[in-house]
């Protein structure tokens, strides 16, 4: 047994085959992997990492079971995880056909199978377990751990969350996680928690440019056969900025902006009923090169981003009167989140600063843009 004092959930009790697990370089790695990207470029305290998360989901988990394979899931949970988080993943889902590593094919060659083995696991159930309940679901370990951590580290207090009074609420027999009726509270409180981080913190527009000039560097890196999308998985943050600081060219310029947050500006920030075109024919890189033509820059200059218009899904069972309903049939306060989250989706086109007036013009028209909307959204977002 080994204790570890964690910053958000005090002490840590660690069984000797977690220890192990923690210590494989596979796992070691997420020390080196920034949870939240490049949230740091607007909330400087956001510098934590995905190891300490992973040990985090852990704690929870055990909160709520006690089967090792469940807990391994837990544990385990990000270990295929990209550089700089989800920045990567764009990347690897486009290039590799998922979102990230598939966590089969880094167990199986590890010592951690081996040591989940001999603690009389079957490493394959636990890489099947992270795509299931309680570590993956609408509500689940991962989501409350990364809450509270994120929360904590950006100093937003939208993402604090009561967690005894939610674990106390929480039930999760063998296959689900659901609520009592007692527990409507807590969610409502977890949802709403998670609906101002996403404003405030994970679709901060610094954060959403920043991530995608880091992509567009990298996405050049790996057509100019400079970094093997299939060894971006096995990278950090630090291997992928040394690597763009060794390149020629664009992605040298990219991660010197990103050091001194020279980053490139919004020239369109749209909602959806904005935009005149149909966002999902959108040719995100064919776009960048017209745009770019059009408005006589170079095609790295212009940056298209269309984030998937989707729905959060807030589908968690509540028990009542012996049978499980959704908590949006009885909570009128969760309808009214999933209504707003829609609301809050924007597409971005970005470019340096010098160019925002040029690219705006022909971005406008380019996608039918509302501009007496856009003209209101100049004055306020201080484009």
């Amino acid at each position: 047994m080994k204790n570890i004092h964690d910053s958000i959930h005090g002490t840590i009790r660690l069984e000797d085959w977690m220890v192990e697990v923690i210590d494989t370089p596979e796992f070691q790695r997420l020390r080196r992997i920034k949870q939240l990207g490049f949230a740091d470029l607007v909330y400087p305290g956001a510098n934590h990492t995905r190891f300490e998360h992973s040990i985090g989901t852990l704690h929870v988990a055990k909160m709520l079971t006690d089967d090792a394979e469940i807990l391994a899931s837990a544990l385990l949970h990000d270990i295929g995880h990209t550089p700089f988080s989800h920045s990567g993943e764009g990347i690897v889902r486009k290039y590799l056909g998922k979102e990230h590593e598939d966590v089969v094919d880094i167990l199986k060659g590890s010592r951690i199978r081996e040591i989940l083995e001999k603690n009389g696991m079957d490493w394959k159930n636990v890489a099947k377990g992270i795509l299931k309940p309680p570590v993956s679901s609408v509500i689940d370990v991962d989501r409350i751990d990364y809450l509270m951590r994120d929360s904590h580290y950006t100093g937003v207090a939208y993402g604090i969350v009561d967690f005894d009074r939610l674990i106390k609420t929480l039930e999760f027999d063998g296959e689900n996680v659901y609520v009592s009726i007692k527990g409507v509270r807590a969610i409502e409180s977890l949802l709403i928690s998670r609906y101002l981080m996403y404003s405030a913190v994970y679709h901060h527009h610094v954060c959403r440019i920043a991530k995608k000039m880091f992509e567009k560097a990298v996405e050049w890196m790996i057509s100019e056969n400079e970094i093997d999308p299939k060894k971006l998985v096995e990278m950090d943050d630090h291997d992928v900025v040394s690597a763009m600081r060794n390149s020629c060219g664009f992605p040298k310029e990219m991660v010197s902006r990103l050091d001194t947050r020279r980053l490139y500006k919004r020239a369109v920030y749209a909602p959806k009923q904005d935009v005149g075109v149909n966002i999902e024919k959108i040719d995100t890189k064919r776009a960048e090169r017209e745009i770019a033509e059009i408005a006589g820059l170079d095609e790295q200059e212009v940056i298209v981003d269309v984030p998937e218009y989707r729905s959060e899904d807030y589908d968690i069972p509540v028990y009542v009167n012996g049978e499980f309903v959704s908590v949006e049939e009885i909570s009128p306060l969760v309808r009214a989140l999933k209504n707003a989250h829609m609301q809050n989706w924007r597409m971005g086109v970005y470019c340096p600063a010098e160019h925002v007036d040029s690219v705006r013009k022909v971005s406008v028209e380019y996608f039918d843009i509302n501009t007496s909307t856009q003209r209101k959204l100049s004055d306020i977002l201080d484009l």
